[in-house]
């Protein structure tokens, strides 16, 4: 969990009395004074690995790298990447050396973790406001989609990030993305002011048209941001 008071904590879930069961912390870090912990994404996306990581997002603008052990949550490296809030970071889950960041200055950023953090891979300025939302496709190798204030779904080919795949308009800044765990053509939209949307990708992947929005409004007008898939 990415807490409001700068922390990175863990929880497990635990039996309670009478069949009910409860969250408790296991473990936590501090990722520095006088920040938010805005997102984190786990390196296991495509599953199991003996080499666990984390990487968090935060009000200063800042990424930081951290490795999980048996007993301890520890930050191995914290580098500036945005000159305003870093909303959401993100692990590529087909090179977990990768990492994708978007920040309130309207920038994505790549970073390549061998090569150090002093400057990115690349930067783009596609996004027209800040970007706030960031996923790699865990099915198809290179695809990766970003959402933004600017009310867009842009897919990525990471192999050439000067152009998108495609560009779809869902009516509302797009705080959080999530591909489907199983169909890799779906990917949930989370908007500000529009509620929920699906987008049914296969076309745009590939890269033939862009992706058709079908489903749309939930019966009740909320800020959303939080997306989970229920399979």
């Amino acid at each position: 969990m990415a807490t409001a008071s700068g922390e990175i904590q863990l929880y497990k879930l635990i039996e309670a009395q009478q069949g009910s069961s409860g969250l408790e912390c296991e473990l936590s870090t501090d990722l520095g004074p006088d920040r938010l912990a805005l997102s984190l994404d786990w390196s296991t996306g495509q599953g199991e690995s003996s080499d666990v990581r984390v990487v968090s997002s935060d009000s200063t603008g800042s990424l930081t790298l951290l490795s999980l052990g048996e007993a301890d949550l520890t930050a191995v490296c914290q580098w500036k990447a945005h000159e305003y809030e870093a909303w959401i970071s993100a692990f590529s889950y087909w090179d977990t050396q990768t990492v994708y960041s978007g920040g309130d200055d309207s920038k994505l950023k790549g970073w390549d973790l061998r090569m150090g953090c002093s400057s990115p891979t690349f930067t783009s300025k596609r996004h027209t406001m800040g970007v706030c939302s960031i996923h790699s496709n865990p099915h198809r190798e290179h695809i990766l989609a970003t959402g933004s204030y600017d009310e867009n779904v842009l897919l990525w080919d990471g192999r050439n990030i000067k152009q998108p795949l495609s560009e779809t308009a869902v009516g509302g800044g797009v705080w959080r993305l999530k591909w489907h765990p199983s169909q890799e053509h779906l990917l949930l939209a989370a908007c500000m002011h529009n509620d929920f949307q699906i987008l049914y990708c296969q076309k745009a992947l590939a890269d033939v048209l862009q992706p058709q929005p079908i489903t749309g409004k939930q019966p009740h007008k909320l800020i959303h941001r939080l997306t989970l898939w229920i399979i």
